[in-house]
């Protein structure tokens, strides 16, 4: 069978471009940081080193001016820049200096309206200088910094170093560094696609064939976890499947079989009536009639479950006296005990009102007294027995339906709930039911929330039992 093309993109292909997308976004990130930003960080930075350097000569401002003259020229040695000290003392206004001969800071003007702007901006500001337009210093940009208190005024100018050069280095490195990183995520998405891919593909293969016979399980192959997961619930798909079309071909077959006969008797005996003067009697008419019967309760009960199954069937919730619909239900069997010599004794001590759908309901009671009647053994007898029970902190009503028949083997019991299972898995035709009864009894107690399940040995009959929630 021919594949059929698809438009999107394959993973090997996505995961390339994702990585390769990721990458790209990343150097783009270092573009803008050290290219377009680089020159404004500098800046920044220089300025809380300058604001660092204020703060520590204004920590010691009240020290002796060696010591002061000592703490603002090692500051200068380290950040590079000039300092000017202004403070104010009871008897005298003193100034430590440590400035180049063409620094900002020597020109009287630049120190007043440095120190106004501070004012102006509570104390602290800081102005940058354009070296090209300024005739102090060196040429170069430079920041003059000013911080004002009560008793002094500190003022520090740094040179700022062009970052033109270094910018133009540094493009040159991202070029380099940005060519290698894509080629290199091309190469991992790659192989991490490939990584990926590969069990992915074989998967899709076996896919192809799971709920077939050719269907083989994804062996040995070093996925990843969720690939080797994915295998497994494929596999276990795979089985159910083959077990759903295993069960279709068997209810197929089983119900062709329960079609066929009562056909082929209803037209056999129609045409030996037909054909076969003296035949036209009450004995043939009522074969016809009876076989008319178990076929309408086939379709029927092949109907009911199909509707249950897919959930088409939805439950009819009231509150109702199950204890005397029960008995009810009961007393239509008089006929068979007065002609067949049945007995069906039903026990109970009290009337119970429940909730839920009668009609479903009391079709389970009806399937599960028909199959105690069809299996009882020579005494005929079948015991229905109503009791309250607790379990786990859950209040239930019991109802056990018991026939002393031959019973069921241990190996077999799981499987009575199954429709047209018998003990041998080869279908034979019931004599009375249609061998869907149980399944639709299953069905119902579940749409219940109910319990269901059966005790039973060899030769000492069965116990079929349903529980149903009792609401206090």
């Amino acid at each position: 069978m021919k594949k059929k093309s698809s438009r999107a993109l394959s993973i090997r292909t996505k995961m390339t471009l994702i990585i390769a997308l990721f990458t790209a976004v990343i150097l783009t990130v270092i573009w803008l940081l050290f290219v377009v930003f680089l020159n404004d960080f500098y800046r920044a930075a220089k300025y809380r080193e300058i604001q660092n350097s204020a703060y520590t000569v204004l920590s010691h401002i009240n020290d002796d001016t060696s010591s002061l003259s000592d703490i603002a020229a090692d500051i200068c040695r380290r950040t590079d820049a000039s300092i000017l000290i202004i403070r104010t003392t009871d008897t005298a206004t003193e100034r430590i200096s440590y400035t180049a001969p063409r620094d900002i800071l020597t020109n009287e003007f630049a120190v007043s309206a440095m120190i106004e702007l501070a004012k102006r901006d509570g104390g602290e500001s800081s102005y940058t200088f354009d070296g090209k337009s300024n005739t102090l210093g060196q040429g170069n940009d430079s920041m003059l910094y000013a911080k004002i208190t009560d008793n002094s005024v500190i003022l520090i100018n740094a040179q700022l170093t062009p970052v033109d050069a270094t910018t133009t280095t540094i493009m040159s490195l991202l070029l380099i560094v940005s060519a290698v990183s894509i080629a290199a995520a091309v190469i991992v998405g790659l192989i991490i696609a490939k990584t990926l891919s590969v069990p992915l593909t074989k998967l899709t293969a076996t896919a192809e064939k799971i709920g077939t016979p050719e269907y083989e399980k994804l062996q040995g192959h070093p996925g990843c976890r969720e690939t080797e997961e994915l295998n497994e619930t494929l596999s276990k798909a795979s089985a159910e499947l083959q077990k759903v079309d295993d069960l279709r071909r068997e209810l197929v077959a089983n119900v062709s079989h329960d079609l066929r006969t009562p056909l082929t008797m209803i037209s056999g005996y129609g045409e030996m009536m037909r054909d076969i003067p003296g035949e036209n009697n009450a004995e043939n008419i009522q074969i016809i009639i009876d076989e008319a019967d178990h076929l309408n309760r086939l379709v029927n009960d092949i109907l009911s479950l199909s509707k249950l199954e897919s959930g088409m069937d939805g439950l009819q919730m009231t509150e109702f006296n199950v204890t005397a619909e029960l008995s009810a239900l009961i007393g239509r069997y008089s006929t068979m005990r007065t002609v067949e010599g049945y007995t069906i004794d039903f026990e109970h001590d009290k009337e119970y009102v429940i909730k839920g759908d009668e009609l479903k309901l009391m079709q389970v009671f009806y399937n599960l007294i028909n199959n105690a009647i069809n299996y009882t053994g020579q005494s005929k007898h079948v015991l229905i027995r109503q009791t309250e029970i607790v379990e786990d902190n859950k209040n239930y009503l019991r109802f056990d339906i018991i026939d002393d028949g031959e019973g069921i083997l241990p190996e077999n019991l799981p499987y009575i709930w199954d429709r047209y299972y018998k003990e041998n898995r080869a279908h034979k035709r019931a004599g009375v039911g249609t061998g869907l009864g149980l399944s639709i009894v299953k069905k119902i107690i579940e749409q219940h929330n109910g319990i269901y399940g059966v005790i039973s040995e060899p030769g000492k009959g069965s116990d079929f039992y349903i529980m149903l929630s009792l609401q206090k």
